[in-house]
């Protein structure tokens, strides 16, 4: 399948940095701020994707990509890559530390290389089976070395037992059923209670009697518990207002003016004011959530190896009707 000049040069130029050179990969500084990163890994992303680059390096590339956005994507990885200049993903020699993306295998970078001196998988992998580099439940010291015939066994860290922690935990068990077994047979010994009285009855009943009381007698001395306006017309709610500063129309029903007839102007403008206030951040609180949302689908769509390029459409193209509100009206 033929391929553009373009689709030719972004996967070359990509693979003509070195392992380390993750800023350069992505096109981006050190100064550059995380939407600015994100959304450069994004644009590459989709560039040397594989079903969107036809070159036959595309996909190399395309994991070159994802290996620089694994550090500078991760807040913690970034600031170990800014102090130290290495691979903060890596713990042994030889592993993104200079050998160009050319002649290494496409999976080095990602953590998965099979190349002299890297390790055979993923580090967070190692920890998570092995405990190694602190975290593990064995961790605290060397425990696992890798050898020239693959990894071989020296000790758990610091000499100690790894079944330790299994061996407190019975000791913990058994320690907390004889306290347990203690404390009922002092409550065997000690006399039976009285039984309570009316009024301490009446006491313990008191905050769910208040429960159902105080809406029942709310209900019965309110005077009109429907709202003073709406949004939406309707034929209860059929007389426009406009609030005073982004003229947002809402509707009042014929009480309003029964209820404000004695209001001054001024009055009726602050009542207007609150209306706004409260539409704005109702509309903000949910645009909120809409970008939240739509963020979540993005990521959901990009995966390390490959992009769901229909499901990255969608999320791009998902309807943010809050958000829009606030666009009209320049808050945004």
């Amino acid at each position: 399948m033929s391929y553009t000049k373009d689709q030719e040069t972004v996967v070359l130029k990509v693979l003509s940095y070195k392992g380390t050179q993750f800023y350069e990969i992505l096109e981006v500084k050190r100064s550059s701020s995380e939407s600015e990163i994100k959304k450069s890994y994004r644009r590459l992303a989709i560039k040397c994707h594989p079903d969107k680059n036809p070159h036959p390096r595309s996909s190399e590339a395309f994991k070159v990509v994802n290996k620089a956005w694994e550090v500078l994507g991760d807040p913690d990885k970034k600031s170990i890559f800014d102090q130290t200049g290495t691979d903060p993903t890596s713990r042994f020699s030889g592993v993104g530390g200079g050998s160009g993306a050319a002649g290494a295998s496409p999976f080095a970078r990602s953590g998965f290389g099979t190349t002299s001196g890297a390790r055979p998988f993923d580090d967070d992998l190692f920890n998570m089976f092995f405990g190694g580099g602190g975290g593990g439940p064995f961790a605290s010291g060397q425990t696992f070395t890798f050898g020239g015939n693959g990894f071989t066994f020296q000790s758990f860290g610091g000499g100690q037992d790894p079944f330790m922690r299994h061996r407190r935990t019975t000791r913990r068990t058994a320690r907390s059923a004889q306290q347990q077994q203690q404390q009922q047979q002092q409550q065997g010994n000690e006399e039976p209670r009285q039984p309570q009285s009316a009024l301490e009855a009446l006491k313990g009943l008191l905050p769910i009697l208040l429960v159902f009381i105080v809406p029942i007698l709310s209900a019965l001395f309110s005077d009109d518990s429907t709202p003073d306006y709406s949004f939406i017309p309707s034929r209860e709610y059929n007389t426009q207002r406009t609030t005073p500063q982004h003229n947002i129309p809402f509707y009042v029903n014929e009480n309003f003016a029964k209820k404000n007839a004695k209001k001054t102007a001024k009055q009726l403008r602050n009542y207007d004011s609150k209306v706004e206030n409260l539409y704005i951040h109702d509309k903000r609180a949910k645009c909120s959530r809409e970008q939240v949302r739509k963020d979540q689908l993005i990521e959901e769509a990009q995966g390390w190896f490959s992009t769901d390029m229909e499901k990255l459409r969608a999320a791009e193209m998902m309807p943010m009707p809050n958000c829009d509100a606030l666009r009209r009206l320049n808050l945004i």
